[in-house]
This record gives C-alpha cells, sequence and structure tokens, in this order.
C-alpha cells in the first residue's frame, strides 16, 4: 500500500490556527480500508487533530498564566 499525507498547519490571526489536511492511499490494503466501519485512518487522523487541540489549549492556559 502506497499513503502520502500532506499536513498545513497555518497561523491565523486572533489565536487561530488552520490545519488542512490531503491523503492519497493507493492498492487492495486501502481498497478494503474504505468499506471498514469505523475507518481506523479517519479515527487515527481526528484523534491526532484532537490531541493537537488539547496541548494548543493546555499551552495556551499555562502562558496565560
Amino acid at each position: 500500500m502506497d499513503v502520502h499525507h500532506a499536513w498545513l498547519v497555518e497561523e491565523l490571526s486572533a489565536d487561530r490556527v488552520r490545519i488542512l489536511t490531503q491523503e492519497t492511499q493507493v492498492g487492495e490494503p486501502a481498497k478494503e480500508l474504505t468499506n471498514t466501519v469505523p475507518n481506523p485512518m479517519i479515527n487515527g487522523h481526528q484523534e491526532w487533530l484532537d490531541g493537537l487541540v488539547s496541548r494548543a489549549l493546555k499551552n495556551k492556559k499555562q502562558a496565560d498564566s
């Protein structure tokens, strides 16, 4: 399976961040994943994003203290 994943993290005004992602998967295992519920790739990406948000909020809280 070939997987390519790009992440663009962009700092915005007013303490905001935009994260853009794009992914491509090629191969039989990738085809099988499309029918998997829940989809482990989508869930893994969401966990990664949730972790980024959690860490950023923790860092901001510490900086504001």
